[in-house]
């Protein structure tokens, strides 16, 4: 068993495989250090826009099907988001995103 441990340990250590390893580390970390945060950090606020995303999806499907209902409750999520989402993009992408677009 040690003999196997030996040859994984060397395995491990050569410089191709730290190499590998610190490229594969910079693909999880370097999004989230560019917006301030760790990658829990990061992954934290996507699942929670992922779930807000959820709620207002289905407010805008039963809306859509019966509109006397929940009349405000989506538009409300929609300016919570971009409230969030502009805090958090910097000002030149901002004048961009702010620009009129027509759906």
């Amino acid at each position: 068993m040690n003999q196997h441990f030996q040859k994984a340990r060397e395995w491990l250590t050569r410089d191709e495989h730290k190499q590998k390893a610190r490229e594969l580390r910079d693909a999880f970390t370097e999004h989230p250090s560019l917006t301030g945060e760790t990658y829990l950090q990061h992954l934290w606020f996507t699942v929670r826009m992922a779930v807000r995303f959820l709620y207002t999806t289905t407010v805008l499907l039963i809306h859509g099907i019966f509109p006397f209902l929940l009349m405000k409750a989506a538009s409300t999520q929609i300016e919570a988001v971009y409230k969030i989402m502009r805090s958090r993009v910097p000002k030149a992408r901002r004048d961009i995103i702010d620009i009129d677009y027509q759906v």
